[in-house]
Order: C-alpha cells, then sequence, then structure tokens
C-alpha cells in the first residue's frame, strides 16, 4: 500500500492530536484493523476509517483513496464507538 498526506494537513494533525499523519501507516499493520465508512454529508468525497491496534492501543485512521494510494485525512486515538467496532469485528 503506498500513502500520501498533505502537509499542512499532517501539521495541524500534529497540533490538534499529536500524532503525525504518517503514523496512520502503522494503523494498517494491524491484521485484525476494521474498515468502515465514515457518514458526513458535507463530504464531498467518500472517506474510510481504518481502526487498528498499534502498541496495544487503538488508533482511527480517517483517509480516502486515491487511485492505489490511501491519503491519510486525520490520524487520532479510537473513540469509544469505533473500539466497540473493533471488538466486534475484529476476529
Amino acid at each position: 500500500m503506498e500513502f500520501e498526506c498533505d502537509p499542512a494537513k499532517d501539521e495541524a494533525n500534529r497540533f490538534k492530536h499529536g500524532l503525525r499523519l504518517a503514523f496512520g501507516m502503522r494503523v494498517f499493520d494491524d491484521p485484525f484493523h476494521v474498515l468502515a465508512p465514515t457518514i458526513r454529508i458535507d463530504d464531498e468525497e467518500e472517506r474510510w476509517k481504518a481502526v487498528g491496534r498499534v502498541d496495544g492501543k487503538l488508533y482511527t485512521a480517517v483517509h480516502v483513496w486515491r487511485g492505489e494510494r490511501i491519503r491519510l485525512i486525520s490520524v487520532r486515538r479510537s473513540n469509544a464507538g469505533e473500539q466497540r467496532d473493533y471488538d466486534r469485528y475484529s476476529r
């Protein structure tokens, strides 16, 4: 898998969530990561959430597909709902 991100978005994510967008690549390394579409009326393109375990903690990587590449939009610790989805569907 190839990944990309916008440098300005990367800096904003680091400021807001304390993580570089590149950290999101590690979410996809979890063999049990869960993919789910995001549902937001304002989104102009189909966005997805990948929820996976990194170093024993759950993280969520919001992304879009650009051809064969994954463009990371946001990376953060997972919330309670994402935790439930991961527990329900990851195994």
